[in-house]
């Protein structure tokens, strides 16, 4: 980035931070060449001289301010300028060049996941402005990321939402196109679809079996994380096993098979007690938590299959850290001879794993803390018991760079910038 980029970046942040939601129009900075001159554009104020003669938008769209107020009011697009290129960042410091296309692109309305979006020459903005990314007239998507500071990702069909543009392309000629990813309902969500995909005969489960396994991956399938990690290992499915999945019990295929016996007693116990329960021992008065989470324990045992080994051993650091904890903490009773943590009554809240289960190994270690962090009410439990497990799970959601295998990084970020562009991840989803 040049010197003059870093400064108007450095600007932008200053600037945005002070004006927080107060509601002012802000465009992009940087440089206007036109009719020979070169002009400076800050946040959206073309200047001449240090007098504001107009304003750019995102989007190329370019207020002149004239004599009268109707001419005021009037918008230009770029393109119609001659010789009038722009160059420099957008209003939240990522690089920007306008016109984006040199040979023009369609116009005309786009419904992306039913948002509503304009396309001008190929820019696809938002009605005040804001660019959402290029379309080109094949219809190709690409769509900013400034959560990466990427200028445009690609949109892959296995990554588009729900699509239906309607306008007319460079040329003038009529051009529509209705999109719909295969398998997909039109009444559904993106992350109620993508959990209809990955939990098999989801259609034959009760309404609170159905309840139990959305609320156990709403998380998941809203960051896109669970598409990735559901093309990367595979789907989940109602068996006869009693433990769920095959990547840990036999040879490694990823997929999730669940025992229907232990699925029901797991909503039976999550309906009663809520995700967490304390449950007797053979050993009397010794007590074991439990995580309610079947669904979403095993989702975890996926999802570590898909992490960069950097990842999986600082996993593996914090549960040994951990589990040297609880043996000076919590050790076991007198002829117990199995790894899960069991405690007195008064001990509970001194426990070091948010179960009992989360003792026998990192691996479940690892399953339990998913497990716990997907659901609200045990993810506050989980943040003040285990802090470090909690900023990967975060991370996870919100940076998936830093701990995701190197070749899943790129599927993943894509994934998100197209879910942020349809407003399908939001970006409080942890609340």
């Amino acid at each position: 980035m040049s010197i003059i980029r870093m400064g108007l970046k450095l600007q932008a942040e200053t600037i945005l931070d002070k004006a927080g939601d107060q509601g002012e129009e802000f465009g992009p900075s940087g440089f206007l060449e036109l009719g020979g001159n070169t002009l400076v554009v800050d946040f959206g104020n073309i200047l001449m001289s240090d007098t504001v003669v107009g304003f750019l938008y995102e989007d190329g769209h370019i207020k002149i301010l004239g004599a009268s107020e109707k001419e005021s009011r009037e918008l230009r697009v770029i393109d119609d300028l001659e010789d009038c290129v722009f160059r420099g960042i957008d209003s939240r410091g990522l690089e920007l060049t306008l016109p984006i296309l040199k040979e023009g692109g369609p116009t005309g309305d786009l419904y992306y996941n039913e948002r509503h979006l304009t396309v001008t020459n190929g820019r696809v903005a938002t009605a005040d402005h804001h660019l959402i990314g290029v379309m080109d007239d094949g219809l190709s998507l690409a769509v900013r990321d400034h959560h990466t500071m990427t200028p445009f990702r690609r949109v892959e069909e296995a990554n588009m939402l729900a699509f239906y543009f309607e306008g007319q392309t460079s040329e003038g000629k009529s051009v529509k196109k209705d999109y719909l990813k295969p398998l997909y309902r039109r009444d559904k969500s993106y992350g109620e679809n993508e959990i209809i995909r990955y939990f098999q005969d989801f259609d034959r489960l009760g309404v609170q079996q159905k309840k139990y396994v959305v609320d156990s991956l709403n998380i998941w399938a809203r960051a896109g994380i669970l598409q990735v990690v559901r093309k990367s290992e595979g789907n989940c499915a109602m068996g006869n096993v009693k433990h769920g999945a095959a990547g840990v019990t036999r040879v490694r295929t990823g997929m999730v098979d669940l025992d229907a016996e232990e699925f029901d007693r797991d909503i039976d116990l999550f309906k009663r007690f809520g995700t967490l329960a304390s449950v007797t021992s053979p050993f009397p008065p010794y007590v074991e938590v439990r995580v309610n989470l079947v669904v979403s324990h095993e989702f975890g045992h996926q999802l570590q299959f898909c992490l960069s080994q950097a990842s999986q051993d600082r996993i593996g650091e914090l549960y040994r850290n951990r589990l040297d904890r609880c043996r000076i903490d919590n050790p076991p009773p007198p002829g117990y001879e199995g790894y899960s943590e069991l405690v007195r009554p008064e001990r509970l809240n001194f426990r070091q794993f948010i179960s009992g289960y989360s003792a026998t190994s990192k691996e479940e270690y690892w399953a339990e803390a998913v497990a716990a962090f997907s659901i609200a009410e045990s993810r506050q439990i989980l943040q003040a018991m285990d802090p470090g497990i909690c900023k990967i799970l975060t991370e996870i959601l919100e940076k998936p760079h830093l701990h995701f295998s190197p070749v899943l990084v790129e599927p993943i970020l894509d994934l998100q910038a197209s879910l942020r562009a349809g407003l399908a991840m939001p970006d409080n989803l942890l609340g």
